[in-house]
């Protein structure tokens, strides 16, 4: 699909979540950061029958190191899962973070070329990133749902029977000459697969509805604090009261 990269480095942070103690694959998870706090997030039904102390985000495409997931919760919107770690995450070759803005506010891909990306299992014990081009549509509802549905249709019919649990949509923006923008690669939403399979919008039946990334700035929205401004303590403190009459203190 012309204007996208399987190898760009974004899509590192698809890494795999896994079960620690035997290191068995759940499916994929996004790993986000701003500042120094990395949060995972990802479908709540890959998480739902475990306890999250049982959980853990792989480092490497082998398995070999990872990080434990210390708590977990469900976001405000329907299908999330957020994951927090209970170590750093060092970006590595395999797996790296995705700064908090490489996300985008909407799921509206405007037309760019997109995919959901996700980890399946590989060769031996290691496990692959997998990149699945798909064409992204919006539906009203028709009055069934209140809330317009965005929804993944596959663009090559090898990817229709994909495991899309969890997977992340990334979408490669153009650059923007009036804007003054570059070309960009974001994060837009997580999917989970379709299961109503009322509404179709092209030949190829969907395979994923997405769900956008708002919970995302929620969670890490007091990781990074604003720097103090010093300059300010020269001009702030208690106002103090006089009568007309007396002289300010030397």
């Amino acid at each position: 699909m012309p204007g996208l990269d399987r190898d760009a480095v974004e899509l590192r942070a698809v890494a795999p979540l896994i079960v620690a103690e035997t290191r068995a694959l759940l499916g994929p998870a996004l790993l986000v950061s701003n500042g120094t706090e990395t949060i995972a997030i990802t479908s709540a039904e890959l998480v739902r029958s475990w306890d999250t102390a049982q959980l853990a985000i792989a480092l490497a495409l082998d398995g070999a190191t990872s990080v434990p997931v210390a708590a977990g919760s469900l976001g405000h919107r329907a299908g999330i899962a957020l994951l927090e770690l209970a170590g750093p995450v060092v970006a590595g070759p395999d797996v790296a973070p995705l700064d908090i803005g490489s996300v985008c506010a909407t799921v509206d891909t405007r037309g760019a070329p997109a995919a959901l990306v996700t980890i399946g299992p590989g060769e031996g014990a290691r496990f692959a990133r997998a990149v699945a081009p798909v064409d992204v549509d919006h539906v009203d509802g028709d009055g069934i749902y209140d809330q317009v549905m965005w929804l993944a249709s596959p663009r090559e019919p090898a990817d229709g029977d994909a495991s899309v649990e969890g997977a992340t949509l990334f979408a490669w923006f153009p650059p923007d000459p009036v804007l003054g923008r570059p070309r960009e690669l974001l994060a837009l939403a997580i999917a989970y697969p379709y299961r109503q399979r009322i509404f179709q919008p092209r030949a190829a039946p969907v395979i994923a509805e997405l769900v956008g990334l708002d919970d995302l700035g929620r969670a890490l929205i007091t990781a990074a604090p604003v720097p103090e401004r010093p300059e300010l303590h020269d001009v702030t403190g208690e106002v103090e009261t006089r009568a007309e009459h007396e002289e300010p203190p030397p």
